[in-house]
């Protein structure tokens, strides 16, 4: 009877050895699948981060760019306005002198 407790005993120890070491496989798979989605997952966010970088670089391009041709537009029309002032004081600076020359 003692013998077959002892014998008990250590089948009990036995089995509790393997779902031990059951478990720590188990535990260190579930780690490993763990860290492998969580790089998946890292991954994901900074392309997904990239991605939304690189839309807003490109419309601040765009916008830059649409600021760029307002201010020459007018630039443009400011130069123009300029030339015509520039004109009309050369006529009448012309008219002054046939005036005074006459």
């Amino acid at each position: 009877m003692v013998e077959e407790t002892i014998r008990t005993i250590r089948e009990a120890e036995k089995q509790a050895d393997e779902i031990v070491k059951r478990a720590e496989e188990e535990s260190g798979s579930i780690l490993a699948e763990a860290k492998e989605k969580a790089s998946v997952l890292k991954e994901e966010a900074v392309q997904k981060a990239r991605e939304s970088a690189a839309a807003v670089a490109a419309e601040a391009q765009e916008k830059a760019a649409e600021a760029g041709k307002k201010d020459a537009q007018e630039l443009s029309a400011e130069i123009s306005k300029l030339k015509d002032a520039a004109l009309k004081r050369e006529a009448e600076a012309v008219d002054l002198v046939i005036s005074q020359a006459v």
